[in-house]
């Protein structure tokens, strides 16, 4: 301890000598350490931070995974439970104190003069005592009100609504409110904070068997072959995982048995947000690519340290070779140099981490706030704990002991007696050039790599911004609404539609009106089962129900037979019309009009229009295969309009909201511009693009200091040698295209390995390109000819004050 305090000491006065040396690495190492702790802060908050409930790591989540191919309805994610399936693993385990079930896809509208859409959960009624969560007034459930189907209309609601919507009213207990239709006795309100056990908070609770009250259309509660219900469980004190996971495995193995061809694994683990499989893997997978592209940066960092430690370390041989002749061993100078290093990483991972933990949550809520209009609003705990704290001293030791390593193995070998007679003087051996010249070849190629993703992704984000999807957008208002949950049955939803229409038909600047199952560029998407008849094949069809004059609406041509009549619509006709691709498709050579498709195994659909492909379902890329169906009475509660009109989107919507109110005021209409269909993919496009274009400007930062900085230590290094040059006839011209040939060679070997790196591994990002090639030519030459450009000029500086030198000063140099 003795000595590494005397380590300490001695590195603090070095470091104190240098401040401008111990300022650049601490600044390199602060942007490196900080950018890869901000995210990974991201990440803990979104995917694994337990749950905010007391003693949460008592809390695990249950999902089942099936195998081999079954018939499974799902409502949701299929890893999630039936009800059936819930009740027999809570009343046979033996692990849990409470295990609860919850719908965590539940949307209902608040009505009464307060008409808002809210998300909410269906839960068990030991939802709060299991988690440990009680009401800060009234009552939690108690398992009478889970006693019958329809039977418990009681409701717990979130702090923020009580305070936002019902001004914190404290007599609001024992009244009703109304939710879909149905009157809930208010019985408590949640504590505050607290805001339910996924990432987008509850705003109410209600019994699990209210579930065909709140969404009349599907019985979920009588089905026991659907997955709807995610499952969550408090262990027992003193019980292991491993014994939860055999006690839950014997349950399922007995549900198998009932059930013939059924293969169930469970997937057990201590709940998080985003904890179930699916999505769960997808945060992690998304996490893994940002983690590298952040790590890329650390990298640079670390190389232009290292590089930095290096020079300085050269600088010091006199010194080294001085302590080593009275008897200091190379792994003493060595520790030395490692604790210097680390030093550095400490204050530059102090540094780094504080700025981050103090920006990053700021940036995340920016960046949640400006989601696409309908995104619900997600809460992330990004406070820093022990996870946090710990990735970020790990990732300080590992740059440490990464930029420190080499240069304190470099410095503790050079030959003492040559060192002595050469002291801090001339560069001329050239001692660590090879590895100078790797570290800043290294610099380039990530830099390389970061720059062309980012060029990419501009790239992509301006073919977002200018692509014509091939349908028109403009002076249309799209006015959605869910009569499903509101209770409407077919001929009631269609007559509340033919009511709306006939009044919007009446607001002024109002011209055409069209219904519509979804938008294009929307994300719900709908795909069903067809076939041809007498071909075993059968595809999935992405599928959409529309009315007359849809096409002509939106300027999607009919390019070959026609569009659906007015009484086909009326009727749900058996009729179809198809698009250019999905007709190559099913009839190669052939006239599609007329050809039977049939949907699912029992529905036969005459052909009678072919319309022209559009980028109907994703920015970019036309559908493989999709099916326009006339919108019959079986659609008329799920149909959005679409409204033509030439007074300005603010009159519309507001006339549209007005006898919406008119036709029935507990319906929620949200009314928006059709265009903000395409902020669905852009702002994804936008983020990721931002985040891409600000490390690869990072990235250009250090690397474009580590070359400067390189450059300049080796013409201070080798003023003398310049001299004797300049005295023997050289100009500044040969000086200088000798210090440019030397300088940009490990740049053009960097930037060649990461051009072909990038090309390799470009792919990962087609999926938001919107059509631009993964390996599109102008990113590929305009970036790396940028960033050429900007290593020449970071080499052409030091070199041009080479020329000015003076040779009489020169010679006398040291």
């Amino acid at each position: 301890m003795q000595i590494l305090l005397q380590d300490v000491r001695y590195g603090l006065r070095m470091l104190g000598r240098n401040p401008g040396f111990t300022a650049l690495a601490v600044l390199a190492i602060a942007l490196g350490i900080g950018v890869n702790a901000g995210i990974f802060s991201v990440l803990n908050g979104a995917a694994l931070r337990m749950l905010p409930v007391p003693r949460a790591e008592q809390i695990v989540s249950v999902d089942q995974i099936f195998h081999g191919k079954i018939n499974r309805n799902v409502h949701g994610e299929p890893t999630l439970f039936s009800y059936s399936e819930y009740q027999e693993y809570r009343a046979n385990n033996h692990v849990f104190s409470g295990l609860i079930a919850y719908d965590p896809f539940l949307s209902a509208t608040l009505a009464g003069g307060r008409s808002r859409q809210l998300y909410g959960q269906l839960t068990s009624c030991n939802y709060f005592d299991a988690l440990n969560e009680h009401p800060s007034m009234g009552r939690g459930f108690v398992e009478t009100d889970c006693a019958a189907p329809g039977a418990g209309a009681v409701v717990v609601l979130g702090d923020e609504l009580w305070q936002g919507a019902f001004g914190a009213d404290a007599s609001l207990i024992g009244k009703r409110v109304v939710l879909n239709r149905t009157a809930f006795t208010v019985i408590g309100i949640a504590p505050p904070g607290f805001g339910g056990t996924e990432p987008i908070p509850s705003s109410f609770w209600v019994p699990i068997t209210m579930q065909l009250v709140l969404e009349p259309d599907a019985d979920l509660l009588g089905d026991a072959n659907v997955s709807w219900l995610a499952l969550l469980g408090r262990v027992k004190p003193g019980v292991s995982m491993g014994k939860v996971r055999a006690d839950l495995n014997l349950i399922a193995n007995g549900i198998d048995e009932r059930h013939a061809g059924r293969k169930t694994s469970l997937a057990i683990r201590t709940a998080t947000f985003l904890g179930r499989p699916e999505e769960h893997n997808l945060a992690l997978g998304a996490a893994a690519v940002i983690l590298v592209a952040f790590g890329l940066v650390l990298l640079i960092a670390c190389a232009n340290v290292a590089n930095l430690m290096l020079a300085r370390a050269t600088a010091r041989q006199r010194e080294m070779a001085i302590r080593r002749s009275v008897g200091a061993g190379r792994w003493r100078l060595i520790r030395q140099l490692l604790t210097e290093s680390l030093m550095l990483a400490l204050m530059g991972g102090v540094a780094g981490s504080v700025l981050a933990f103090w920006s990053f949550e700021a940036l995340s809520n920016f960046v949640i706030s400006h989601l696409p209009h309908g995104t619900p609003q997600i809460v992330l705990n990004l406070t820093p704990d022990l996870r946090v704290l710990g990735y970020a001293l790990l990732l300080t030791v590992i740059t440490g002991v990464a930029s420190g390593l080499a240069p304190a193995l470099h410095a503790s070998q050079a030959d003492v007696n040559t060192s002595l007679k050469e002291g801090d003087g001339p560069f001329g051996s050239q001692g660590g050039g090879w590895l100078r010249h790797s570290l800043v070849a290294v610099q380039v190629a990530v830099c390389m790599i970061l720059l062309i993703a980012a060029g990419l992704l501009m790239r992509g984000l301006y073919f977002a911004q200018t692509v014509d999807p091939g349908f028109t957008m403009s002076g249309i208002a799209v006015a959605s609404m869910d009569l499903r949950t509101q209770g409407y049955k077919e001929e009631p939803a269609a007559a509340f539609e033919r009511r709306l229409k006939e009044k919007v038909a009446g607001l002024p600047g109002v011209d055409g009106i069209v219904e519509a199952r979804q938008t294009p560029l929307n994300d719900n998407h709908w795909v069903t089962n067809f076939s041809v008849p007498g071909k075993p094949a059968e595809y999935d069809v992405e599928d959409n129900a529309i009315s007359q004059g849809y096409f002509s609406m939106i300027g999607i041509p009919i390019v070959r037979g026609r569009d659906f009549t007015e009484e086909e619509v009326r009727a749900g006709a058996n009729v179809a019309i198809v698009t250019e691709t999905t007709a190559r498709k099913f009839w190669p050579g052939e006239d599609p009009i007329g050809k039977i498709l049939r949907e699912g195994d029992k529905t036969d659909l005459q052909i009678v229009g072919v319309a022209r492909d559009a980028q109907v379902s994703h920015l970019g890329a036309t559908p493989k295969l999709y099916v326009y169906l006339p919108a019959g009475p079986k659609e008329q509660s799920r149909l959005q309009l679409l409204i033509h009109g030439g007074g300005g989107f603010a009159a519309v919507a507001a006339g549209v909201r007005g006898v919406a109110a008119d036709v029935d005021p507990d319906v929620m209409v949200d009314v928006t511009k059709f265009e903000d269909n395409l902020e669905i993919w852009r702002v994804p496009a936008r983020i990721v693009a931002g985040l891409s274009g600000s490390l690869g400007a990072l990235a250009l930062l250090l690397a474009g200091v580590g070359v400067y900085g390189v450059v300049s230590y080796a013409v201070s290094r080798r003023t003398r040698e310049i001299g004797i040059r300049m005295t023997l006839g050289a100009d500044g011209r040969d000086v200088m295209g000798m210090i440019l040939r030397q300088s940009m060679r490990p740049v053009l070997i960097g930037a060649a390995i990461g051009i072909a790196a990038c090309a390799g591994v470009s792919w990962v990002l087609s999926s938001i390109l919107f059509g631009i090639s993964a390996r599109d030519p102008i990113a590929f030459v305009f970036v790396p000819g940028f960033l050429l450009g900007i290593a020449l000029l970071a080499s052409y500086v030091p070199a041009r004050r080479a020329t000015k030198v003076n040779p009489v000063v020169a010679l006398r140099y040291e």
